[in-house]
């Protein structure tokens, strides 16, 4: 293991790196979470991360020391690396498409099927279903007993192959058996978080979010080595990204068996191979080759590394006192930074997280760990290219226990 202590070299003070890591934090999650309440909320949350960042950067005390060039160089960049980091929360498309049938439904405390708490005016089932039905089979066959909510969306969404259809459902109402017609119009594409432009407004972030650390980095007087990115040794730093991989996998696979055991116990197989199958038919519908997505990723999670590993780390080793307790909050972070993956992948995600960041400690470089990264992504990419052509991620999707 390498001395680690250079990572904090210059460190801040416990405050300042408190208030840097919420600085990030928020940067990376505020204002995605906040685009769909609206210009007003975004307006708000842009406007406080701006300040936000104008305090820690200070960019006046350098002016009064008469180092304008480097108050000048702040008052510019800032504003750059801000809006490449919130670009996508302003200007990217989120399309909304109506509901195909116009309910909301939960399940009930017993007994099969699923109830419905709300029929929406205008749509198609206002006048047919009615509040406080029970559905319990659409087209004859039976909704799930494990999951009959995931079932019910399934089989609406993808009823008459995506045409207009008639939906025929079998329910219980005040008592008694109905059978129910309700005609529907074409399923609308869902929205996924891969479409559309996302690819390129994702490395703008990247790039964004990396300079908005290299300022935080700067205005402190560190530099690469305090996020492990030294240039003596790259090569044979790269070399070690190789059993960093290999490490990475074993510890997916550790991590992947508990959960899959924990998801048939809690009855969460199909939601979550749901939401797999959505990110990974999103990612193969970019229209992106290997080698593209590859120098993409290299990017990516190049900015993941930097900021949740080299920077996140080193500034909660200064908050909390210890380095490991320091790998596993920025891990849990990163974890929740996957939540579009499905439930249980926000705790796999966390344990890779954990992973890669106490390789980043014991190293006390950084360079393996993007590379190990970067390359894992490519291979589970090239991975789904394979089983979506071959047809195998569809099969694989329906022998998921509902």
């Amino acid at each position: 293991m390498r001395d680690a202590a250079p990572l904090c070299d210059n460190a801040p003070s416990r405050r300042r790196a408190l208030a840097e890591a919420a600085l990030v934090l928020a940067t990376v999650f505020l204002p995605a979470n906040l685009a769909d309440f609206g210009r007003g909320a975004l307006i708000a949350a842009t406007s406080l991360l701006a300040l936000w960042g104008l305090a820690l950067l200070h960019p006046w005390t350098q002016w009064r020391a008469g180092q304008r060039g480097r108050a000048v160089g702040t008052l510019l960049l800032w504003p750059l690396a801000l809006g490449a980091s919130l670009g996508s929360a302003w200007f990217m498309e989120r399309p909304t498409p109506p509901p195909r049938l116009g309910v909301s439904h939960t399940r009930p405390a017993s007994g099969a099927g699923l109830e419905l708490t709300h029929v929406k005016p205008g749509l198609p089932a206002d006048g047919r279903l009615q509040v406080g039905d029970r559905i319990l089979a659409v087209d004859g066959t039976p909704l799930s007993t494990s999951e009959p909510e995931l079932d019910f969306q399934t089989r609406v969404s993808e009823a008459g192959g995506g045409q207009p259809t008639t939906l025929r459902f079998t329910l219980e109402r005040a008592g008694q058996a109905h059978e129910v017609s309700v005609p529907v119009g074409p399923a609308s594409p869902k929205p996924r978080p891969f479409q559309g432009e996302a690819m390129t407004w994702l490395c703008v972030r990247a790039l964004g979010m990396s300079l908005l650390v290299a300022l935080l980095l700067w205005r402190n007087g560190q530099g690469p080595a305090q996020v492990g990115l030294v240039r003596a040794g790259l090569g044979r730093e790269l070399l070690w990204g190789l059993p960093v991989l290999a490490g990475t996998y074993a510890v997916h696979i550790a991590a992947s068996l508990p959960l899959a055991f924990l998801g048939a116990l809690l009855h969460l197989s199909g939601k979550e191979m749901a939401a797999r199958k959505e990110v990974a038919t999103s990612l193969v519908e970019t229209g992106l080759g290997v080698p593209a997505f590859a120098l993409m990723m290299v990017l990516v999670t190049g900015f993941e590394e930097l900021t949740f590993r080299g920077f996140l780390v080193p500034r909660l080793r200064v908050v909390l006192g210890h380095w490991y307790a320091a790998v596993g909050v920025a891990a849990v972070l990163f974890g929740l930074g996957h939540v579009y993956e499905g439930t249980l992948a926000v705790f796999q995600t966390a344990v890779l997280g954990a992973w890669f960041g106490l390789v980043f400690v014991h190293r006390a470089r950084l360079p393996s760990v993007m590379l190990a990264h970067a390359a894992f992504n490519t291979l589970n990419f090239t991975l789904m290219l394979w089983l979506q052509r071959s047809g195998l991620l569809e099969k694989l999707t329906q022998l998921a226990p509902r």
